[in-house]
């Protein structure tokens, strides 16, 4: 009988016992609204303990230690999530700024830019409601500012209707068109 032999015959008789509980815990945290599969969770937290056996650590309390380990193969899933979600935040905004720079050039009010005019006018809104205009305004879709806040679509619209309202009449009464908005 090898060592390596015995090393995985005690990763299955881990994961035999343990199974059940570490895709309970998997699913408390809600991978799936990243689009993580909690399989996923799973396998990262097999490797862990794999490793850990072939370090020949001693492991007394196998409850706790697997709680931990699925929550820190979690918490690297979420890690990656936003730093893939920052990246990409990153790009949209870089390409909106090409893209309104050429617009701003042709719309001037009053020795101002038309970005400058909006974006004062989006800070006199309601805070809840800026926030949403904001992130619209730089081509966000309703689903995406929702997630971002972690709230329900039907709130993110709400707030973002009432502020678009908002937005129009605090331009209407700058006298800017903003149907071209």
């Amino acid at each position: 009988m090898s060592w390596d032999s015995d090393k995985e015959r005690e990763l299955e008789r881990i994961f035999t016992l343990f199974s059940g509980f570490m895709r309970a815990r998997a699913y408390k945290h809600q991978v799936g609204r990243l689009g993580v599969d909690v399989e996923d969770i799973i396998q990262e937290t097999r490797i862990k303990i794999w490793k850990l056996l072939s370090n020949e650590t001693k492991i007394n309390h196998y409850a706790s230690y697997i709680k931990k380990i699925v929550d820190t193969s979690v918490i690297d899933y979420f890690r990656k999530f936003k730093r893939e979600e920052g990246i990409y935040f990153y790009e949209k905004n870089r390409r909106i700024g090409e893209n309104v720079s050429t617009f701003e050039a042709d719309h001037l009010y009053g020795g101002m830019d038309l970005k400058d005019i909006v974006g004062k006018a989006v800070d006199g809104l309601i805070p809840s409601r800026r926030l949403v205009v904001r992130l619209y305004l730089l081509n966000m879709t309703v689903e995406e500012i929702a997630l971002h806040f972690q709230w329900t679509v039907s709130k993110t619209k709400n707030l973002l209707y009432r502020g678009l309202k908002d937005l129009r009449r605090i331009l209407k009464e700058k006298s800017i068109d903003y149907e071209h908005l």
